[in-house]
């Protein structure tokens, strides 16, 4: 994990989350300990943009997640995340993915349908998030 600062911003770079594949960090820490992660594909674990939907769900969350925990976050203080999903009709595969993996935790959402996504994925993702440690 590498943090490095600019400006009272603190980057966060982590090994467990796909490298940038442009000039952004993966995240940043606002001087609040705010956890702004940028929008993760779901590149990882094997996934493919011809992976079925779910995996490539689990996958995208897993990079924030990753994210998030390298910032000094949990699963359970991201506040908001945004889905970016290229078929709108894939809302319930993917909500019932976002369940399983935020449990009983419920943090504030968007579901943006988008005309495509780099490599042909289906969905990507964004969140916000609090530092706990």
């Amino acid at each position: 994990m590498n943090h490095y600062s600019t400006g009272g911003l603190r980057s966060v770079a982590t090994a467990t989350a796909p490298e940038p594949f442009g000039h952004y960090a993966q995240g940043t820490v606002t001087p609040d300990g705010a956890v702004w992660v940028s929008a993760q594909l779901p590149v990882g674990g094997g996934v493919l943009a011809t992976s079925p939907l779910a995996e490539q769900t689990r996958q995208a969350l897993s990079n924030v997640l990753a994210v998030v925990e390298a910032a000094g976050g949990r699963a359970d203080s991201v506040a908001r995340v945004t889905l970016y999903l290229t078929d709108i009709s894939d809302w319930d595969s993917v909500d019932a993915v976002f369940g399983e993996v935020f449990g009983t935790h419920r943090p504030a959402r968007a579901v943006l349908q988008v005309a495509g996504l780099h490599h042909d994925y289906r969905v990507a993702a964004d969140a916000v998030g609090w530092c706990t440690r």
